[in-house]
């Protein structure tokens, strides 16, 4: 007979948003300046706030650091009150920031876990 461990069972509730994200990203890169960009924004900014609450309920302190990142992604990437307005498209600065968002989309999706809810 198998005993049961002490520690509780984990999950990994970020994955895919976290996939969703990278893929909102990459393509929010590809649409900039169309009118299909606040589509991507919303999409990111939601799948953003959905991460930061996962991060909060993490078990691991190490990966509450999270929960800041995505946060702030939710902000910069509001679709209601738009920081990225004025943006000129294909800038390198703001390409490399989509790829560091997906970054913290991808990482976080994949090392967040939370408890099992029973």
């Amino acid at each position: 007979m198998a005993k049961k461990s002490a520690e509780p069972e984990l999950i990994r509730p970020g994955i895919v948003p976290g996939l969703a994200g990278v893929i909102a990203m990459f393509i929010g890169m590809g649409v900039y300046g169309t009118d299909w960009y606040i589509t991507v924004l919303f999409v990111v900014s939601i799948l953003a706030a959905i991460l930061a609450v996962f991060s909060w309920q993490s078990i691991n302190s190490k990966r509450w650091l999270f929960t800041p990142l995505f946060v702030a992604i939710a902000i910069y990437w509001n679709p209601i009150y738009r920081l990225t307005d004025g943006i000129t498209p294909g800038i390198q600065w703001w390409m490399l920031l989509q790829v560091a968002a997906a970054a913290v989309f991808f990482l976080g999706g994949f090392m967040i876990k939370t408890p099992a809810g029973k």
